[in-house]
This record gives structure tokens, C-alpha cells and sequence, in this order.
């Protein structure tokens, strides 16, 4: 039955969004009890502007593969995450619609294809040891966060971009202001020009200097009226290298953290190391680690779980909602439930990275990077464990990636 569009007389009723994660090992309760309850839901966001909220797994699915739905953070109505959102993201081709954001994908998909990331497997078991060389070295204690989750996709994006490693506390910083909730308006506006400023010196170096990397064949092959503009690249740059680090770090450190609370897991994980594959995809799924997007906006009135969305109005998807939806996950015969962490669980089809033409590009990247790091950390360390309380874990608390600011591990 189709209900219509209504808003709600209070904020009670629309509760705000994002919601924390009151246990930082479930999802938000609001959203378990929307989800259970079925049908999208009103929330309000931080400039008092209500929205739809989806939380269930078909209804994500539904609204992110919808040609009804715009990812346009330009369009009137669309949900921004912050207000400097259309200003810095506006035309960028993840920002495009279809058929222009598929065009201008393909130019990058290559890239990060499986093939190209696969191959970049044993140069990331490089990596790994170097960083597991390096914690031993300390002799008994380390911060995980910063001594292995952050160096080791950061390395890697730079590899595949060209961009110089010596510069990661430039770009973190840049990448942490970005998806830090609590920064100011200016303050993000500052550091998006200090950043747009960097990636512009270094694709003009890199126009000068071509080299064997992503940037020189994007500078070579796709620049131009037909493919990246000047004035773009340098922003395409920097989401690239941000993303690239700041989802697989927080991954590396949550998933870590996941193994060492669940033994059985982790023993069996260093018993089977060929489970590594779906233990990827169960950790992506558990965490759900992407807290405020994606988000739509609804180009024409649509249908979705039974709500009629109007033209004009916004929807979220809350991807831990539909990550733990039980009529996606655990549902089978002798399947684990979809609270529970199962490294075994086929969860391939997860919405952890987004749904449709829009979902994550790097994801392949990120996908080997788990799959080489956690067996091989926990083969050489198998001691591995906590150096504090797990009630002392120091879970981010408003940010667009959700995540651990330090993990100190001791073995």
C-alpha cells in the first residue's frame, strides 16, 4: 500500500541524522526500529531541512539503482552532507547523473580494475611486512591506527596515483577535515583550497614530468572538452587519494579490532587464510563504515518500500541499517544472524560500497588490501592483542567515515 508524502509535525518525529552508534559494534537503534518497522522514515539534517530515510536492504538498493533518483548535489531539494558540498563536489562526475557519469567513469575504471589490483598484490604483502617489520621493531606496543591501518592504503593510493608518500600528513589532513562533521564552514573551505592548491601544483608537475601513473595517463589520455577538465582534475585528484585512505585505513582498524574481540574468528581466519576473500566482504558488511551517504534526491514522484517520494525530495540510505537487515542476511538455513560477525558468511552483495552505476570506484583496491593485510598480520603476530580496555576504544563520533582515532595493540 502506497502512502504519501507528509512532513512530520516535530523533530521528534524526525529524528536527526546521522544518528550515533550507541554501541559502537551495532547499528544506530532508530534506524534498527525503522527498518523492522518498514518503509522510508522522515529524519532532519543539520540545516533543519527533513528528509526520507531508507533502512532497509531492498529499499537502498531500489533508490540507489532508480534512474528517478539524482546524485546531483546541485539539484534543488538534494540532502547535502555539510554546506560546502555543491560548492566543492558540484560537477564532479561522481556527482553526475547517467548517461555523463558513466562516461566519464569508464576513463577511470581501468584503473582500479580487478585485474590492475590484483596485480598489485604482492607489492601490498611488501608493504604489510615492511609496516609489521616496523611495529616489532617498537618492541612490544603500537598504535595500530597510525602505525599500519593509515601507511598501508596510503602508500598504496599514492602508488597507483603518483602522488609522493612524504606528503601523507598533508593529504590526511586534508582527508580528516573532509569527513570531520564537527569542522567549520571555513575551516573546510580553507583546507579545500589548500588542498585544491597542492593537487593543482602536482598535476601541473606531472604535465611537465609524465610518469608511470594514474595522473600522467589521465593528463595523456582523458583531459581535454571530452574528458576531465583542468579546473576538475585537481578536486578528482583529491577525492581519489582522500578516499583511497581515510574508508580502508578505518576498515583495517575496525576489522583488526573485530578479529581480536572475536577469537574463534580470528583463529579461524589464521587456520583458513584462504577465507580472506569473504572475510573482506564480512567485515565491509558489519561496519558499514560510511555513515552519512549516499544520498538522492527524487527527479520525479517514485515508489519506494510502499512511500511515495515526491519530486524534489531528498532520501538516505543508512547503510548500516540495511547491512544488518535480517531478510537480507542470516536468513538461510544455518546461517549466522545479521548481527553477528560470521568471516565465513557470503555477503557479497552488501551495499557497503553502494549500489548501481554510482558504487564505490576504488573498491577492488580496497577489497586486496584486506584481503593480504589481516592473514598476514595476525601469521606473524599471532599474539596480537588489545592495550587497553575495549570501553576505551576510542570510536569517531561525528564523521562521515566512521572509524577508530587510535588503536594501541600490544603482543
Amino acid at each position: 500500500m502506497t502512502t504519501t508524502a507528509s512532513e512530520p509535525a516535530s523533530t521528534e518525529e524526525a529524528p536527526f541524522f546521522p544518528a550515533p552508534r550507541t554501541c559502537p559494534f551495532s547499528a544506530p537503534p532508530r534506524h534498527a526500529d525503522f527498518r523492522e518497522a518498514g518503509g522510508l522514515h522522515k529524519v532532519t539534517i543539520w540545516d533543519g531541512s527533513r528528509h526520507w530515510l531508507a533502512t532497509r536492504h531492498a529499499d537502498i538498493r531500489a533508490v540507489l539503482s532508480s534512474p528517478s533518483f539524482s546524485a546531483d548535489v546541485r539539484h534543488p531539494g538534494f540532502p547535502l552532507v555539510h554546506s560546502n558540498q555543491p560548492e566543492h563536489e558540484g560537477g564532479l562526475f561522481l556527482r553526475l547523473d547517467d548517461p555523463e557519469h558513466v562516461r566519464l567513469r569508464q576513463m577511470l575504471t581501468k584503473e582500479f580494475s580487478v585485474k590492475r589490483t590484483r596485480a598489485l598484490r604482492e607489492k601490498l604483502l611488501e608493504i604489510t611486512d615492511e609496516l609489521i617489520d616496523a611495529m616489532l621493531a617498537k618492541g612490544g606496543q603500537a598504535d595500530f591506527v597510525r602505525d599500519f591501518a593509515l601507511p598501508l592504503p596510503s602508500r598504496a593510493i599514492c602508488l597507483i596515483l603518483g602522488v609522493p608518500y612524504e606528503d601523507h600528513e598533508l593529504f590526511e589532513r586534508h582527508a580528516n577535515a573532509g569527513t570531520d562533521l564537527d569542522v567549520s564552514h571555513e575551516e573546510r573551505a580553507r583546507t579545500q583550497r589548500e588542498a585544491f592548491e597542492y593537487y593543482a601544483a602536482l598535476v601541473a608537475r606531472k604535465r611537465r614530468e609524465p610518469a608511470d601513473d594514474m595522473i600522467s595517463r589521465l593528463l595523456a589520455d582523458h583531459t581535454g572538452p571530452d574528458g576531465f577538465t583542468p579546473e576538475m582534475l585537481p578536486v578528482l585528484v583529491g577525492i581519489l587519494v582522500g578516499a583511497g585512505h581515510e574508508t580502508t585505513a578505518n576498515m583495517l582498524g575496525l576489522g583488526t579490532v573485530a578479529l581480536l574481540l572475536n577469537p574463534g574468528q580470528r583463529d579461524r581466519l589464521r587456520a583458513h587464510p584462504e577465507l580472506a576473500p569473504s572475510a573482506a566482504e564480512e567485515m565491509l558488511r558489519y561496519w558499514s563504515i560510511v555513515s552519512t551517504d549516499p544520498r538522492r534526491v527524487a527527479l520525479e514522484d517514485v515508489e519506494v518500500g510502499g512511500q511515495l517520494v515526491r519530486k524534489g525530495e531528498g532520501v538516505i540510505v543508512s547503510l548500516i541499517a540495511g547491512n544488518r537487515d535480517p531478510r537480507a542476511f542470516g536468513a538461510d538455513e544455518g546461517e549466522c544472524p545479521a548481527d553477528t560477525l560470521d568471516i565465513g558468511r557470503r555477503a557479497r552483495h552488501h551495499v557497503a560500497f553502494g549500489f548501481g552505476t554510482h558504487q564505490c570506484l576504488g573498491q577492488n583496491l580496497a577489497r586486496v588490501e584486506m584481503q593480504v593485510a589481516w592473514p598476514r598480520l595476525f601469521e606473524r603476530i599471532p599474539g596480537l592483542r588489545l592495550a587497553v580496555a575495549e570501553d576505551e576504544l576510542p570510536f569517531k563520533k561525528n564523521s562521515i567515515v566512521y572509524g577508530l582515532t587510535s588503536l594501541p595493540v600490544t603482543w
